[in-house]
């Protein structure tokens, strides 16, 4: 159920491994004679972003491929340097400098030793700050900081109080060790290290040893002499230590050089540094365990006032500087030119100086999937509730055809005195339709019923008494005072009073017809002088069904059961928050996918296959029962061609099941997501066909519930429960680390988790590196889809009975029906005519009635809000957008029509298309009985003969 109420969302996954920026270094000379600037161009390194911080400006398409400044053409006509100094707004450059030398981690605001927020009262102490022009000489300028001390925000807020244009943050060796109590004493007692007191580097977080399955068979363990290492200051001395952990076996890498095979290390460990783990340690230091270190990108994340400072979160100001992580090797390599050109700056002639642009990788800013994926909610919706209506036109080809093949008839008596015919007999078999709304100025009043109920009238009239009679049932009848709505797929549902239908030529019940026209469903009897001499006598079939078979597995939706579905909703959406169950609703909602696609796509496309492209030999075996005769299958027939698209629906959501327990991302799979979406597609075609709303104030109701439980859930709940429940639940909600599954793929617990719920529409972000996807919840198609599907069957059932009460003087095969209907009338034009009849049915279809109406409403609201998520970039909850405007709609087209109040309390015109339903249905069975009757009546006489 809680497919039925996700919000709408475009998500991002990027993968933490994934570069988000780059960076291009240029080394910068100044001739103090001249003024001129010699640039010269490096290299450019990638980096990753923060989340609390903006990006660096987004460079151009061509910018992924090479680097924004080098000068390179990379095929273009004009040179790329004239293409920078064009975009130097969008793209400036900045001095690249380290932090000041009395706070080299920029930490010391976290510690509570400086306010870099009060310049003036820093000044003296600090030396950072000019005392005239307070001024820290980091305006304009980047700089890049070491991590570790303090959390990435404290940096990037200090950073910014310098008035630094962006931070960089490059990852070390020494940040992966702390000290678990800053007070205690460092020394064991022996004048050797600590190391109980030592925080050291996590396992798989931070190294790897090679005793896990990681990506790329990456892990290295080594035993390393700790007396050749340097622990003072505690806990850690990077300055001695990493050098020799750092390198090839060349270099002296202390993990590699006394291992028999050096040719693999670089295989093993692909950073070419190793970190302690502080295994097989003890207090006489003899040696230490080390790994592989992993040196990957990540995404720096918020501190959540976790900065150490006294200030408030509130009260402190938000971060407009970017905020940049780089590796260890590239930030390195970058300190070195740093420290290169300052002591390459002599005071003389030139200056040295690094200077760097950082932009971002560029990514599109619209993404088509978001549009496909508005396509395919619209046309989902549409078919959806288009085909909940397919029962009231089948029904009207069935009684047109049966009219033309006289085995209903319709028949015209008149009033007056004059007219030799009968008048209209009141019996309990007529679908009265004196009240319908039809474009005609004056409309026939209409019955239909069937033929043994004319034949009773005719008797009565003529005092005939050998005409044949057959009994009816009374059950089949409509009155102003019935108490039974016998909505199609609900026979006991409470009807209103009254109520009006009016259009632009209402017709009231005064207003009638002389005429009334009365339709039998059998052949006129041999005793009526208007009976073909061939036309079999009457049979008794009882015509006066309350439902289709298709309409008795309809439900209905009253307005207590939308309190409690938004109730049990929640539930559901609680348990999904608190506990993982994501594995678990993946597999049901798999295997409920088997049977939707089967009843909705594979069986009738089987069926449609078999008959038209098939033999008629392999066709019946397919149609034919399959293991009837086997012991214990008594009874139980299965076609083969049942058989096999059972087969084919089962072989396809298991495949889909095994794809999204076994990849890491299943989105990145087409298969996975293509079959995600057709399932979901079945899923709100077969839930609007068997679910049904039959009054306004049901759906108002509903949809007034959800509209509140969707804002509560997503943006109400981050300040109760610390985040977004429907947003954590529809993304997936899980807590693993994307950067861990990356690292190890295969692990357990990374299977199928970086993956939204599957309860969706969702479509991957195409050509972006970011690696998300657009997502619809079917919440936001079934229930408005409720509504909509409402109005097409309202428009659908005023169709049926508007038809009916149009065909009039029907008799002895005098002005067929039609039962094509628009086709038979577009047949007649041609050309430009022909174009218009269908333009203008194409406008009436959108703008009458109430389906095409709400449909375009839908399709608005859902624009309007991915705009929004657009716009705002976070994700929105669908159903705060769609629910004004399809209810609004409604109760607008309603009020302006005046039919609101038959609307709220159920249309009186759906219960008269129910009965002509209910006729549709006993046709065939008609059929049947005359056939045989006339079989019977054939064997007679030539017996008789």
């Amino acid at each position: 159920m809680k497919a039925l109420l996700l919000a709408s969302l475009l998500v991002r996954l990027t993968s933490a491994s994934t570069p988000t920026s780059y960076i291009d270094i240029h080394q910068i000379t100044s001739f103090t004679e001249t003024g001129s600037l010699e640039t010269g161009y490096l290299f450019r390194i990638p980096a990753s972003e923060s989340n609390f911080g903006k990006s660096p400006p987004k460079g151009p398409a061509w910018s992924t491929h090479t680097a924004l400044t080098s000068g390179a053409t990379h095929g273009d006509p004009d040179n790329v340097n004239s293409k920078t100094r064009n975009n130097s707004s969008k793209h400036p450059s900045h001095r690249l400098l380290l932090p000041p030398s009395s706070d080299e981690f920029l930490c010391n605001e976290a510690l509570g030793k400086s306010d870099y927020k009060n310049p003036a009262g820093n000044s003296a102490g600090s030396g950072i700050f000019d005392p005239d022009t307070l001024l820290s000489g980091f305006e304009g300028s980047y700089i890049l900081v070491e991590r570790g001390q303090c959390t990435f925000e404290a940096k990037a807020r200090s950073a910014q109080r310098l008035g630094a244009s962006g931070v960089i943050v490059r990852n070390t060796l020494d940040s992966r060790y702390g000290l678990l109590d800053e007070d205690a004493s460092t020394s064991n007692g022996s004048g050797g290290p600590d190391w109980k007191n030592t925080e050291w580097p996590v396992e798989k977080r931070d190294y790897e040893c090679g005793t896990n399955k990681a990506a790329g068979g990456v892990g290295w363990r080594a035993e390393i002499d700790a007396s050749l290492l340097d622990f003072n200051p505690a806990p850690y001395d990077g300055s001695h230590n990493n050098l020799l952990l750092t390198g090839p076996a060349v270099d002296g890498n202390l993990c590699v050089s006394k291992q028999p095979i050096v040719d693999s290390f670089e295989k093993k460990c692909p950073s070419e540094r190793c970190l302690l783990t502080g295994k097989n340690a003890s207090n006489d230091g003899s040696t230490l365990e080390a790994c592989c270190a992993w040196d990957a990108f990540m995404r720096m994340g918020a501190d959540g006032d976790d900065d150490g400072d006294a200030i408030p979160p509130e009260e402190e100001e938000d971060i407009i500087i970017p905020a940049l992580f780089v590796t260890i090797e590239n930030g390195e390599e970058l300190y070195d030119l740093v420290i290169d050109a300052d002591q390459n700056s002599g005071g003389g002639e030139s200056v040295q100086f690094l200077n760097i642009v950082p932009y971002a990788r560029w990514y599109p800013s619209v993404h088509w999937s978001s549009v496909l994926l508005c396509v395919l909610a619209v046309f989902t919706l549409w078919i959806s509730a288009y085909k909940s209506a397919n029962e009231y036109r089948s029904s009207w080809k069935k009684i047109s055809q049966a009219v033309n093949d006289g085995v209903l008839v319709f028949q015209r008596s008149a009033t007056n005195g004059n007219d030799t015919t009968r008048e209209r007999v009141e019996t309990e078999d007529t679908v009265d339709l004196n009240d319908e709304n039809v474009d005609l100025e004056l409309a026939p009043e209409v019955e239909m019923t069937n033929q043994n109920t004319a034949a009773t009238a005719t008797a009565a009239a003529t005092d005939q008494d050998d005409v044949p009679v057959s009994p009816i049932d009374p059950e089949f009848s409509i009155s102003e005072d019935e108490d039974l709505d016998d909505f199609v797929g609900n026979p006991s549902s409470p009807s209103p009073e009254n109520g009006t239908t009016n259009d632009e030529n209402p017709l009231g019940n005064e207003e009638t017809n002389e005429e009334t026209v009365d339709a039998a469903a059998t052949a006129p009897t041999e005793s009526s002088p208007t009976t073909p001499p061939s036309s079999p006598p009457p049979q008794r079939v009882n015509l006066q069904s309350r439902s289709t078979g298709a309409a008795a597995q309809n439900m209905e939706i009253t307005a207590i059961h939308a309190f409690f579905f938004v109730i049990f909703a929640s539930a559901l959406l609680f348990m999904l928050f608190f506990f993982d169950l994501y594995k678990i609703v993946r597999v049901i909602y798999g295997l409920a996918g088997v049977v939707a696609m089967n009843q909705v796509m594979i069986y009738p496309v089987y069926s449609m296959v078999c008959s038209k492209y098939l033999g008629k030999k392999l066709s019946d075996k397919l149609k034919s029962n399959a293991f009837g005769d086997l012991p214990g299958c008594r009874g139980e027939y299965y076609k083969w061609i049942e058989i096999a698209s059972s087969v084919t629906g089962l072989a396809l959501g298991i495949a889909w099941i095994v794809v999204g327990m076994t990849h890491v991302k299943p989105m990145e799979n087409v298969y996975y997501w293509i079959m995600q979406d057709v399932i979901g597609v079945c899923f709100c075609i077969l839930i609007l066909g068997i679910i049904h709303v039959n009054t306004i104030m049901v759906a108002t109701i509903l949809l007034l519930l959800v509209f509140i439980y969707d804002i509560f859930y997503v943006f109400i709940s981050p300040y109760i429960f610390g985040s977004s429940v429907m947003i954590d639940v529809a993304t997936g909600g899980n807590n693993v680390s994307p950067s861990f599954c990356e690292k190890y793929p295969s692990d357990r617990a990374c299977r199928g988790t970086l993956a939204p719920l599957p309860m969706l529409l969702a479509i991957p972000w195409f050509n972006d590196f970011r690696g998300g996807f657009s997502m619809i919840g079917l919440g936001d198609i079934i229930l408005p889809g409720l509504l909509i599907s409402f109005a097409a069957r309202y428009d659908a059932a005023r169709a049926l009975v508007r038809k009916c009460s149009r065909t009039s003087s029907i008799r002895n095969g005098e002005n067929a029906v039609d039962a094509e209907g628009a086709e038979g009338e577009a047949n007649e034009f041609s050309g430009s005519k022909r174009y218009h009849y269908h333009l203008g049915r194409v406008q009436k279809a959108l703008f009458d009635g109430y389906f095409g109406p709400l449909v375009i409403a839908y399709t608005l609201g859902l624009m309007v809000a991915y705009i929004a998520v657009w716009t705002m970039r976070m994700g929105q909850p669908a159903l705060l957008y769609l629910v004004p405007f399809c209810l609004g709609t409604t109760l607008f087209l309603g009020w302006r029509r005046r039919e609101l109040a038959e609307l709220w309390s159920g249309p009186k015109i759906m219960r008269k298309a129910n009965r002509m339903v209910g006729i549709a249905a006993k046709i065939p069975e008609v059929r049947s009985a005359a056939a045989r009757a006339a079989s019977d009546s054939l064997a007679e006489t030539s017996t008789m003969v």
